[in-house]
């Protein structure tokens, strides 16, 4: 398994070749005919039927964000031997550092073994590390949640958890699923997959500033949807309500409405509208640390750590230490609740946030845009705003969606005309 296949030609393939050697890249898979046939760094671009003919015996990496139909393509081949980059660390997905296996620490452990729970493309990155530290006593584990075949199992893998000392094995988390971790009952277990706590440059204590700033008041999170309208954001304007606004707000007239406080975490996107983000004329701008043009983060916009890398059959978590990181899942509203919650506020509305989306329309948002061709994975949107609810409700803060129409139902639902009927809030 030192061979690999990467399916996706573009940003994303080439974000993950970075972790691999030159010699350990096989090939390019990619729909796109234009590019099949060509190179990408003397690599051949292939399409799968020719994958099918040559090259099946090796691994596949999968790295489009869209990735539902390639895994039911993969699964009707019955191909088993692939890895999903949706479920690596955010540092190999473009958030973070680059150079992050070269900071990590490993702890010596002269006592017991070294197991690495979780099998992915990181698990195999985590396994080589420590192997070539000169350790020999290294296992990867899984809870019969890989698609890798039994073979490799039994090759890589420590099968049962009887077989594992719990006093002496130290044990590596390198997925998100960290409820599984409690099965074991180990009392030395190092969290390798989130390593906000591992690498010091995430912490931005300036961040710090924000706490509580805006204690039991309100504010409202001002999305893209189709339902945003411009008489609204005037109300929003002309009351001098905190507004935090998400992505592509910058759109909207500057003399109509701004927010206070302006978010985009997205690595695609902030690559693809960095100098609208640069320019956007807000007090406070919160980006993802994607490193794309790090020399720009300047003057008011604040580097927060963005943690991506999901499994998506579990809930996210919640960040109450946004100095340290932001948890991404697949909705920046998510991080501007996030964002709320910490600096305070007891009441947020949502407006704009429709949680609705058509493939290949061009009116998922509140301006025209061009045909939208991406899966915006509205249920997994959904998981997230339960969970924003939940944390919400345990804490003593209200979400309540104002948003005129729409798919979004997790929050309460309030006529956005009614919220300045009251006298006072």
């Amino acid at each position: 398994m030192d061979k690999f296949v990467i399916w996706g030609a573009g940003e994303r393939g080439e974000l993950i070749s970075q972790f691999l050697e030159d010699s350990q890249i096989i090939a390019y898979i990619d729909k796109d005919k234009t590019k099949q046939g060509s190179f990408l760094k003397n690599h051949q671009i292939i399409s799968f039927e020719e994958y099918l003919e040559r090259f099946c015996n090796y691994f596949i990496i999968v790295t489009p964000v869209d990735e539902e139909p390639i895994l039911g393509e993969l699964s009707s081949n019955n191909i088993s031997n692939y890895f999903r980059m949706s479920h690596l660390p955010s540092e190999m997905q473009g958030y973070g550092d680059r150079n992050f296996l070269n900071l990590i620490k490993i702890p010596i452990n002269n006592n017991g073994n070294y197991i690495i729970f979780g099998l992915s493309f990181y698990s195999y990155i985590l396994y080589k590390k420590i192997v070539n530290m000169g350790l020999d006593n290294v296992y990867l584990f899984s809870m019969g949640e890989s698609d890798l075949e039994n073979e490799i199992k039994e090759k890589l893998c420590c099968d049962f958890v009887s077989q594992i000392d719990k006093e002496n094995d130290s044990i590596f988390l390198s997925t998100a699923e960290k409820n599984l971790v409690n099965k074991l009952g180990s009392k030395n277990v190092i969290d390798m997959f989130d390593l906000s706590e591992q690498i010091q440059i995430y912490y931005n204590s300036k961040l710090k500033k924000f706490h509580n700033l805006h204690y039991g008041k309100r504010c409202f999170i001002v999305a893209t949807g189709p339902s945003l309208n411009k008489k609204d954001l005037e109300v929003l304007s002309a009351r001098g309500e905190i507004c935090f606004g998400v992505n592509r707000v910058f759109n909207i007239d500057e003399s109509i409405w701004k927010p206070l406080y302006y978010i985009f975490v997205d690595r695609a996107g902030m690559k693809k509208y960095w100098d609208e983000i640069v320019s956007y004329n807000v007090n406070e701008k919160f980006l993802g640390d994607s490193y794309w043009k790090e020399s720009d983060y300047k003057g008011n916009i604040h580097i927060i750590h963005a943690l991506t890398g999901h499994s998506y059959n579990t809930e996210p978590e919640f960040s109450e230490e946004i100095e340290k990181k932001v948890y991404i899942y697949s909705t920046v509203t998510y991080v501007a609740i996030q964002l709320a919650v910490y600096m305070g506020f007891t009441t947020i509305y949502l407006t704009g946030v429709d949680c609705k989306y058509k493939r290949n329309s061009k009116n998922n948002y509140f301006f025209e845009d061009k045909e939208d061709l991406y899966n915006h994975y509205e249920d997994r949107m959904i998981i997230a705003y339960r969970k924003a609810k939940k944390y919400a409700d345990a804490h003593g803060v209200k979400i309540l969606n104002a948003s005129r129409g729409g798919m979004l139902e997790e929050f309460e639902r309030v006529n956005f005309d009614d919220i300045f009927k009251e006298k006072t809030l």
